[in-house]
């Protein structure tokens, strides 16, 4: 039984070396991750989807029908038109906890009493003008001055995107005002007597989405119509004089800005890319301000934190992975994604964004890497188990015994059913005394190669050479359909395709050469035998002795079988009575038979 885990340096230094591949990586990916598209999708998938939108935000849209009617973006105009609606709420007592303009009022394009007359509507409100840019250092920060003294705070409103242009980021402070979002709920926080996290400024954090437009399209592939997830109002219906329902107008927070989607382009300059859709800025603003109040804004994890939880979860698992069984450390491959996915929700339900396509990208890596040398391993072990199988069998056999055996080169043996067939030449050792050895050498090898080649033919196995003796069985280490009938075969074709040996041999060396082979059947322990350091796969038991006397009691080119194989065969063969033999160690004589015949039998 293969051990469930072992210990290897090779595996240990592959878990370095996936360790601090991991170590580079992360360190690299605290500025510039390669990875970060794959991150983006993961942690859309399974943190970003619609979900309820809260009551107490409100849209004031600028959209197509405001546009069509009041020319609502003539600077002059539109600002006019604000002045106007924030006077007609302030005088029906509608005067929400905060309002955002994602609107820019440049000075440039401002008149003087215009500008004041909205500064006015703005003071009755509390009001948070949008501007470009989070580093101006001058007020009024590019904003007519007007307005700018009439608002009560401002907000940067740029939108951070990453490398798939969508917008999941925000840096919600700067090092001189807030951004829009952050600026508009902290006034709402204010005058609701709500506490407020504390967030550090320049860094950019997470957030939830949880409202986006429905984009209605034309066949042209332009937007037909919008309809918003959350509480809207179009400005034209207030530029009217009608006050539609503002929902919980005393504690609500109300957001104006761009909701125009009929433009030539076919969408506005406003409109982003989201991980739940496509959506205007100020519904972004709106997400991101609900985040706010749902308190579901998200740090990114730290480079140091990132690098040692994975630095530990790589080396661990890729370790496991090495040294386990190979079916094992795929589950712990298993086990380590399972984990990676585990650590990102924990981490997430601790407000902390955990990116995983870095340490997934490892492991997968890993494992590819480890699949490919378990399988070149196996590879390599079943061509040393073959090559050392092809000097028994024939390179067929040898192959198929690997691919249905796996463990053919362990200890042990098992009990089978087989044929033993013996050989080796008579008078061999006299002819030896008086021949050159290199002479000897000469004759010995092409003697085997023949008796080799006959035993492969019939699909036996070379169990071993003893000096000029073969031993031969059939029916072992793979199953053979007709193993008694081949074995006899075998026999009787080494005899008669010997005789071409023996004439080369008389004609090169004036010596006599013939071969005594025997044949007998039954059961015998077939396995490995022998040290941990040395082994030989060969049969024995009493089988293997009885067709070792039977061959020794063999004439000249004679073929000998006992009864046994003779009461199988005696419908295709034919024979002649060679009469009870007593052999060493045997207490009843054996009947044995000469095969000078075999049905079937076709010389080459």
């Amino acid at each position: 039984m293969k051990k469930i885990f072992r210990f290897n340096i090779k595996g240990l230094i592959f878990s370095g070396i996936c360790t601090l591949l991991i170590l580079v990586l992360s360190l690299v990916s605290g500025g510039w991750n390669p990875f970060s598209s794959l991150d983006n999708k993961i942690s859309d998938s399974m943190y970003q989807h619609k979900d309820e939108t809260v009551l107490e935000i409100n849209i004031v849209g600028i959209d197509d029908k405001t546009i069509e009617k009041y020319d609502a973006y003539n600077p002059i105009e539109y600002r006019k038109y604000f002045a106007d609606i924030l006077n007609n709420w302030a005088d029906n007592g509608i005067v929400p906890s905060a309002i955002g303009f994602d609107v820019i009022f440049n000075k440039t394009f401002g008149c003087d009493a215009v500008d004041l007359k909205l500064s006015d509507a703005m003071k009755r409100h509390n009001v948070v003008l949008g501007v470009n840019g989070a580093s101006r250092t001058n007020a009024p920060y590019g904003l007519s001055e007007a307005i700018y003294n009439g608002a009560s705070a401002i907000g940067y409103v740029d939108a951070l995107t990453d490398n798939d242009e969508a917008v999941r980021r925000t840096y919600l402070r700067g090092p001189n005002y807030d951004s829009l979002a952050y600026a508009v709920y902290s006034m709402y926080a204010k005058n609701n007597n709500i506490q407020m996290n504390e967030y550090n400024k320049g860094e950019a954090y997470y957030f939830r989405y949880y409202g986006a437009p429905e984009l209605n399209y034309t066949g042209d592939g332009k937007v037909n119509s919008v309809t918003s997830s959350f509480n809207y109002i179009s400005m034209a219906d207030l530029i009217e004089g009608n006050v539609p329902s503002i929902r919980h107008a005393e504690n609500s927070i109300v957001i104006f800005g761009s909701y125009a989607a009929a433009t030539d382009s076919g969408l506005s300059n406003d409109m982003y890319n989201s991980p739940i859709g496509e959506m205007f800025g100020m519904e972004i603003q709106c997400n991101i301000i609900q985040s706010l109040m749902f308190d579901e804004i998200y740090t990114p994890v730290s480079v140091p934190v990132y690098t040692i939880v994975n630095s530990i979860v790589i080396f661990v698992i890729v370790f496991l992975m090495a040294c386990l069984a190979f079916y094992l450390g795929m589950l712990a491959f298993g086990v380590g994604i399972g984990f990676e996915f585990l650590l990102m929700v924990i981490m997430y339900a601790n407000k902390t964004y955990h990116f995983i396509a870095l340490p997934l990208f490892v492991l997968i890596l890993a494992f590819i890497l480890l699949v490919i040398e378990h399988y070149y391993s196996e590879y390599k072990h079943k061509k040393e188990v073959i090559g050392t199988f092809k000097r028994y069998i024939s390179p067929d056999v040898a192959e198929a015994l690997v691919e249905k055996q796996s463990d053919t080169m362990s200890l042990g043996g098992r009990k089978r059913n087989v044929a033993c067939l013996f050989v080796d030449i008579r008078g061999f050792t006299k002819m030896s005394e008086e021949l050159d050895p290199e002479d000897v050498v000469d004759i010995l090898n092409g003697y085997l190669e023949m008796a080799t080649n006959q035993v492969f033919k019939y699909g036996g196995m070379v169990d071993k050479f003893i000096g000029d003796c073969v031993m031969a069985i059939f029916n072992a280490p793979v199953d053979l359909d007709d193993y008694i009938y081949k074995a006899v075969c075998a026999a009787f074709g080494i005899v008669k395709v010997g005789r071409h040996i023996c004439d080369q041999v008389f004609e090169k060396y004036n010596k006599k050469l013939e071969f005594g082979v025997g044949v007998h059947f039954g059961d015998a322990v077939i396995g490995n035998i022998g040290s941990k350091t040395r082994m030989d796969y060969t049969a024995i038991g009493d089988t293997v002795n009885t067709a070792s006397r039977i061959e020794a009691s063999a004439a000249g080119d004679q073929v000998l079988i006992s009864k046994d194989v003779y009461e199988v065969l005696k419908d295709r063969i034919k024979v002649v009575d060679a009469g009870d033999r007593m052999f060493k160690n045997k207490k009843e004589p054996i009947k044995c038979y000469e095969v000078v015949e075999i049905e079937g039998y076709i010389e080459e």
